[in-house]
């Protein structure tokens, strides 16, 4: 039982880190790297525009719907989300490393 809420803090906990972290990127973004922030934001508009994207092979009400959901907006929020989650994971990853180094298992120690 005790895993199972463990493994919900650190999944509440990685989602929580990931909403500052994209925060803090895109501040970081638009102060120190404008070009590349901007590069997001154009590959984002790229595949906003793609035709499968805009012109999908559905209805005309499904046509509507995902030209509403599915636009440069939503495509770089969840680009920058991605990226985001690839910093967490990677600081994650390297603070659990850290704390076994510092605390080796109890067999290794002797």
């Amino acid at each position: 039982m005790w895993t199972i809420f463990r493994s919900l803090s650190n999944a509440s906990a990685k989602i929580l880190a990931t909403f500052f972290m994209v925060m803090v990127l895109i501040m970081i973004g638009v102060l120190f790297v404008p070009s590349l922030f901007n590069g997001v934001n154009d590959f984002a508009n790229y595949l906003a525009n793609l035709d499968m994207v805009r012109n999908p092979d559905i209805g005309e009400q499904g046509v509507a719907v995902t030209r509403v959901f599915i636009n440069e907006s939503s495509i770089f929020g969840i680009v920058m989300t991605l990226i985001a989650r690839i910093f967490v994971e990677i600081i994650w990853w390297c603070s659990g490393q850290l704390w076994a180094m510092v605390n080796p298992p109890e067999d290794s120690a002797a």
